[in-house]
């Protein structure tokens, strides 16, 4: 069974998780770092994307919405919490606006900043500096599998 089958079934029944090997998981998933969400639960990562939001200072709609919008994500801080290959999303620090986003290609260390490089579904290429805007990158169902089973362990 791999981990996009233990994690569909965990969803579809979370009775299941109790007859799961929770420390089985988590040694499996250690293989790869995520260390950025060692003991994290869905909660503590939704609260993070939502604190963040509110930094902007946008009404009471416009940050829920943004928060409706970015369930199943995560907030990057730094920027080595960004893996290529995934999606990520953004909104510039002086805007409201939530991009589309793309999947990441590239990162650039510059004279100006860190670059991050994407493709997006158009199969165009859009490039963003990091540290003008507030990214977000979509959980991958190995790390919601991860901070579903930290979860499990806190309860």
């Amino acid at each position: 069974m791999n981990v996009n089958e233990i994690f569909e079934t965990a969803q579809k029944d979370p009775t299941l998780f109790s007859t799961l090997d929770i420390e089985a998981i988590l040694e499996s998933v250690e293989n790869e770092k995520n260390d950025y969400l060692e003991n994290k639960t869905m909660d503590e990562i939704t609260k993070d994307v939502f604190e963040n939001i509110s930094e902007l200072s946008l009404t009471k709609e416009k940050t829920k919405d943004l928060c409706d919008k970015l369930i199943g994500y995560r907030f990057i801080d730094e920027i080595n919490e960004l893996f290529k290959g995934r999606h990520v999303r953004w909104i510039r620090k002086d805007s409201d606006k939530l991009t589309t986003g793309g999947i990441v290609v590239d990162i650039k260390f510059l004279k100006d900043g860190i670059q991050v490089l994407t493709k997006n579904n158009m199969n165009r290429f859009i490039q963003y500096r990091f540290d003008e805007c507030l990214s977000f990158q979509k959980l991958s169902n190995e790390e919601q599998l991860l901070l579903m089973a930290y979860e499990e362990l806190q309860k």
